[in-house]
């Protein structure tokens, strides 16, 4: 079963760089305006990869906006596996979503140069380097859920 344990944000929903560990309960407790919801929608996307599901009204950016304003805003979401870690990182590419599968943990230097985020064959470079294989890009959301569910 595949369980996710961490979410980073790199340039992604008004935030440079935001890291949670998902190790057990989480409280999420703050004032208005402290990105509560923010975190919570990226998790919510990981599970159900559908802009539309995820409570965000009309009159706000749309997901793909808010969260990918720049070439190099990432999410990355990091999932164990039984006795393994992969990364699923989330894009933009050609003004679309795209998901990306890196068969290894996350690792903060494979998407952060100090406080620079790396560009996409950045990335790609730097997990080849440390023998992680990076998949193929992923566009369609019901092929990435049928690859995070297993059918």
């Amino acid at each position: 079963m595949n369980q996710l344990k961490r979410i980073i944000l790199i340039n992604s929903g008004k935030v440079d760089f935001y890291e949670l560990l998902l190790d057990g309960n989480i409280h999420f407790i703050g004032t208005q305006g402290t990105g509560k919801s923010t975190i919570l929608r990226a998790i919510l996307f990981f599970y159900n990869a559908d802009a539309r599901k995820l409570g965000i009204s009309k009159e706000k950016e749309p997901f793909s906006e808010y969260y990918f304003p720049y070439a190099d805003s990432y999410i990355v979401y990091e999932v164990s596996q039984e006795s393994r870690n992969f990364c699923v990182w989330l894009y933009k590419k050609q003004n679309r979503l795209c998901f990306r599968f890196v068969d290894g943990p996350y690792e903060r230097h494979l998407f952060i140069d100090k406080l620079q985020a790396r560009s996409e064959n950045q990335v790609i470079e730097n997990a080849n380097k440390q023998g992680y294989k990076v998949y193929r890009p992923i566009y369609n959301f019901s092929e990435y859920r049928d690859i995070i569910y297993g059918a």
